[in-house]
């Protein structure tokens, strides 16, 4: 019982590390005001589909998502907080030298206007 045991252990450790998905981390300026602009980001936008992380920054006034390109884009995220009358733009630092992406073995730019990722 012991061995069945490791052995489907080992294995459904195997298959988590080859399933990982890849993501991409994307800076928001969004028009936060206190903590209620906070709770209903992250009511609505934490269950985007493909939205895997989501922090805010009411201070800053930005919102860093990290999401999985296969399930949503950096167009798909703007409309979902427009839906929420939080209008948000891309934050001038991500703009400027793209998000970075963690993947297994290699890091990859966010292409800032269509969230496609380039190799570096």
């Amino acid at each position: 019982m012991k061995r069945i045991f490791s052995v489907l252990l080992c294995a459904l450790m195997s298959v988590s590390l080859w399933a990982k998905a890849e993501r991409h981390t994307v800076i928001f300026d969004v028009d936060i005001h206190c903590q209620n602009c906070i709770h209903k980001i992250e009511k609505n936008i934490a269950f985007e589909p493909g939205v895997k992380d989501l922090e805010c920054d009411l201070e800053q006034k930005t919102v860093t998502v990290t999401f999985d390109p296969k399930k949503t884009s950096v167009e798909q995220l703007i409309e979902a907080f427009a839906k929420i009358r939080k209008p948000a733009k891309l934050h001038t630092d991500s703009a400027e030298s793209s998000a970075q992406t963690d993947t297994d073995s290699e890091n990859k730019d966010v292409d800032a206007q269509t969230g496609a990722s380039t190799p570096q």
